[in-house]
């Protein structure tokens, strides 16, 4: 089972990649400057954090039963991988003007 979920992420993942590659490549064809494939590596898996951790706080979040699990907790634990995401994303795919 974990062989299937580790199949899907990388194919995720992949998939990701690819998007980004192909708006690259467009980019290219215009003339403009043209991203590193390592960046691309790592604003996709910044794309997959922020996938995770957001997907994850809201669904603890609309579950929450008060007791446990409040918003509090879900912003204590889910903001932080959700804002480390963002800011790799963030650095990854932001352009030097000129």
């Amino acid at each position: 089972m974990s062989i299937i979920f580790l199949l899907l992420l990388f194919a995720l993942a992949a998939a990701i990649y690819v998007l980004l590659d192909r708006r690259e490549k467009r980019r290219a064809a215009a003339g403009e400057a043209r991203l590193s494939a390592l960046r691309l590596v790592f604003g996709s898996a910044a794309a997959l954090l922020m996938l995770f951790a957001g997907g994850c706080s809201l669904l603890f979040l609309a579950n929450q039963d008060g007791a446990y699990v409040t918003w509090q907790t879900v912003a204590v634990l889910g903001l932080p991988p959700l804002a480390v995401g963002a800011l790799v994303w963030w650095l990854a795919m932001r352009r030097k003007p000129g």
